[in-house]
């Protein structure tokens, strides 16, 4: 919603135009190299285990069971260890754990992604380059930037400001999006 975070979605909902389908998720894993520390001496298994669990994908799945069991043929039930996803005991979705939408969530992530870009594009094109990067609890791009000493973002000058991203449910952000594409005529 606040811009950040919009890469994957972008992809899939130009595959999903191009090819007319429905994507079950978006995921992304790092491919860095794992280095593995402990305390004590570990075994291989768990060594090969605890770099699985680094390789686990992050992003946003399909809220319904049997996208989930596709996307992890080994998961009967609890966490999985490939995608961002749990299932109950009784087989039904473990919504604490899992990271997702149904299908209509993700047609609005859909429609509102598309209204971003768009946005963003006309900015750029009239020339609007503020410097303002996000600042989400106290975490801010700056710190790990290289390019900081020429970009000259300061809040003591320039009336620089950072973007405060405050944490909301996924419940009051898919509202958020739709009042937002109703009151610019989508949707």
């Amino acid at each position: 919603m606040s811009g950040l975070q919009i890469q994957l979605l972008t992809y899939s909902d130009a595959i999903c135009k191009e090819e007319d389908i429905m994507v079950a998720g978006v995921f992304y894993f790092s491919l860095l190299e794992q280095m593995i520390k402990a305390d004590k001496k570990i075994t291989e298994e768990e060594i090969e285990e605890q770099i699985k669990k680094n390789f686990k994908m992050k992003g946003l799945i399909l809220a319904d069971v049997k996208i989930i069991k596709m996307n992890d043929n080994t998961l009967t039930s609890g966490s999985s260890k490939l995608v961002p996803a749990a299932i109950t005991a009784s087989g039904s979705i473990n919504e604490k754990w899992t990271n997702g939408v149904d299908r209509e969530e993700f047609k609005v992530l859909q429609e509102y992604i598309d209204f971003i870009i768009k946005q963003i594009a006309k900015e750029i094109l009239s020339g609007k380059i503020d410097l303002k990067p996000y600042n989400q609890n106290g975490k801010i791009p700056c710190e790990y930037c290289e390019y900081k000493t020429i970009c000259g973002f300061n809040t003591k000058q320039n009336n620089n400001k950072y973007n405060y991203i405050d944490k909301k449910s996924k419940d009051d952000i898919i509202r958020k999006m739709k009042k937002d594409l109703k009151n610019n005529g989508r949707n």
